[in-house]
C-alpha cells in the first residue's frame, strides 16, 4: 500500500513512522509512506501556504494553490485517491478503513479506477480553502466529533487503521478476526490475563474452565451485551427531536 501525506509539519511523523509495527511494515515494504512538505509548493520563496480569510474572521486558512500543486505533482507519478482531513468530513470508521484498503487493492472490484496510492491532505490553522474540498480531493474525512489543532494526528490514526488490515502487518493475523468492529460490527469481548485474582478482582471462572465451547458462548454473549450497551449510550447522547 502506498500512502502520501501532505502536511506543513513533516517532522511530526518521524517518531510514529519509526516505531512499533508501522516501522516493521515499512521495513518489510508492506506499506510505503511518503511525507510531502506543503511548503515545497508554496506561492512564494518564503514558504507561504496560508492567508487570512475573505470576509474577515480569526485565524489563517490554508490556500488552494499549494495543495493543487502538491496533488498535481503526485498525480504525475501515480493515480492517487485523495482525502482531506477536516472536522466537517464524514466520520471515519472501520467500514471506511476496509473501503480504502480495498480501493488500493489492484485485484479488488472497488479499485475499478486503478488507484495506485492514497493521499492524505492534513488541514491546519482555521481551516482549508473550500475549493480544495469542492474540486481537488475525492473525499473529506473526520476522525470524530471533536476538533484537533491539525490533521496530522488524524492522519496517523487513519494510516494505522489501514496498515493493520494488510497481510503481514499483524504478527498473528487471527487477531483481526475477533476484534471490535469486525465483519459483525460488534465490540470485542472482554479480555483477561495473569494474575487470576488481583486486589479481589477475579477473572471469570468460565475462562479458566478449559471448556472451549462455553468460552466461545460467553465471549459471544459479552460481545453482544457490550455492543448493545454502547448503542444505548449513543442513542441517549443524540439530540431529542
Amino acid at each position: 500500500m502506498n500512502i502520501n501525506i501532505i502536511t506543513i509539519y513533516p517532522n511530526y511523523f518521524v517518531s510514529a513512522l519509526n516505531s512499533g509495527l508501522l516501522k516493521k511494515a515499512i521495513e518489510k515494504n508492506i506499506i510505503n509512506i511518503s511525507v510531502i512538505n506543503l511548503r515545497d509548493f508554496a506561492v512564494n520563496s518564503n514558504g507561504k501556504v496560508d492567508d487570512s480569510p475573505y470576509g474577515g474572521g480569526s485565524g489563517m486558512v490554508l490556500m488552494v494553490e499549494p495543495i493543487y500543486k502538491a496533488l498535481k505533482h503526485i498525480n504525475k507519478k501515480e493515480k492517487t485517491y485523495s482525502i482531506l482531513l477536516s472536522a466537517a468530513g464524514e466520520i471515519y470508521n472501520q467500514q471506511k478503513a476496509r473501503f480504502f484498503s480495498n480501493l488500493l487493492d489492484k485485484g479488488n472490484k472497488d479499485n475499478k479506477d486503478k488507484f495506485e496510492s492514497l493521499t492524505i491532505v492534513c488541514g491546519n490553522f482555521e481551516g482549508v480553502d473550500q475549493r480544495v474540498s469542492d474540486y481537488l480531493v475525492d473525499e473529506e474525512i473526520s476522525a470524530g466529533k471533536f476538533v484537533l489543532s491539525g490533521g496530522e494526528p488524524a492522519a496517523l490514526l487513519l494510516i494505522d487503521s489501514l496498515a493493520r488490515l494488510l497481510p503481514g502487518f499483524m504478527g498473528n493475523p487471527d487477531s483481526l478476526k475477533d476484534e471490535s468492529y469486525n465483519e459483525s460490527n460488534y465490540l470485542e469481548y472482554p479480555q483477561y490475563t495473569r494474575p487470576e485474582i488481583f486486589l479481589d478482582m477475579k477473572t471469570p471462572d468460565v475462562l479458566l474452565s478449559g471448556n472451549h465451547e462455553n468460552i466461545k458462548q460467553w465471549r459471544k454473549e459479552k460481545s453482544l451485551k457490550k455492543s448493545l450497551k454502547r448503542a444505548s449510550k449513543v442513542s441517549d447522547e443524540l439530540p431529542k427531536q
